[in-house]
């Protein structure tokens, strides 16, 4: 780097810039000088509105504390706090207590020896024979014989009118044929098929697991029903309920 050379041209594009560089040097200096003249020259006027703001808020200051010192006269004195320890309200027309007396203990005792006398009394008494309870249980009949403790049904009710209204002993067909008539002097509909079911079905329950009507026999092939009171005691159909 030492050996190295410029030559013209180079010497004089480097002298060029050497002297640009000068003269912007002297142009920021002038510049700066002149800021600082302005500056130094703006002082007194900066300094003047200072002083103009500073008196004003003296003035303010002051005229504060001339209220506040007017404010502090003008109010009252405070009463000086009097403490007054309040007591407790005495009772009107309490009267003393007075100690309860102890003499309810002896009367207790007498109490308990009273009630283990009578415990040991009962304790020594002879016990009483227990009395074997027997119940008998009756069956209630109505007038008819039937059984109480169950409800008819609609056909049951049926056997029992035809027994009641002929007040003669009856045949499965003649059950058949009442029930038949009383359907339709009702109005209801009078289904054979159904009746017979129904009938027959009435007749085994009241005659064969109830006993509410009785089976005796007749002239012809079957049995015949009529009620329980309508037997003689040996269990045979009087002549006046015979068919």
């Amino acid at each position: 780097m030492a050996n190295l050379k410029l030559s013209s041209l180079d010497i004089r594009q480097l002298l060029n810039s050497y002297e640009a560089k000068l003269r912007q040097l002297q142009f920021e200096a002038d510049q700066t000088k002149k800021m600082i003249r302005d500056l130094k020259a703006a002082i007194p006027a900066i300094e003047q509105v200072e002083s103009a703001q500073l008196a004003v808020f003296d003035q303010e200051i002051s005229a504060l504390a001339d209220v506040t010192a007017l404010a502090e006269e003008q109010k009252p004195a405070k009463p000086a706090k009097t403490t007054k320890r309040v007591g407790r309200p005495a009772t009107k027309g309490k009267k003393p207590r007075t100690p309860k007396a102890k003499a309810a203990a002896p009367e207790a005792t007498t109490t308990e020896a009273t009630t283990t006398e009578a415990t040991t009394t009962e304790a020594t008494a002879p016990a009483e024979p227990k009395v074997k309870k027997t119940r008998k249980t009756k069956k209630a009949a109505d007038k008819s014989g039937r059984a109480a403790g169950y409800r008819l049904s609609e056909y049951d009710q049926y056997i029992f009118d035809a027994l009641q209204a002929t007040g003669k002993a009856m045949i499965n067909s003649e059950f058949l044929t009442y029930i038949e008539e009383s359907k339709a002097a009702q109005g209801l509909p009078v289904d054979a098929e159904e009746i017979s079911t129904m009938v027959t079905r009435s007749l085994q329950k009241l005659a064969n697991r109830r006993t509410d009507i009785a089976k005796v026999p007749y002239e012809g092939r079957g049995m015949a029903y009529a009620l329980p009171e309508w037997l003689n005691p040996q269990k045979e159909l009087k002549a006046k309920y015979k068919r």
